[in-house]
């Protein structure tokens, strides 16, 4: 059996849900949510110092106005 280890291709960042959204160079998915914000600032940093600044997309900021 063949098997081909993908790479991250880049990152969705959602600070509103302290989420993050991986995408593979195959197209894969896949989802990690922070437990708390320390764990999504370890993330965070660890997604900077990894990837290059245009393989990383902040997700919109949700709004509401009352």
């Amino acid at each position: 059996m063949y098997h081909t280890e993908e790479l991250v291709a880049g990152v969705v960042v959602d600070i509103c849900t302290r989420s993050f959204l991986l995408i593979s160079d195959q197209g894969d998915e896949r989802h990690i949510q922070a437990d708390n914000p320390e764990e999504f600032i370890a993330i965070l940093h660890a997604v900077d110092n990894k990837l290059d600044e245009d393989q990383i997309v902040y997700a919109d900021l949700a709004l509401t106005t009352d």
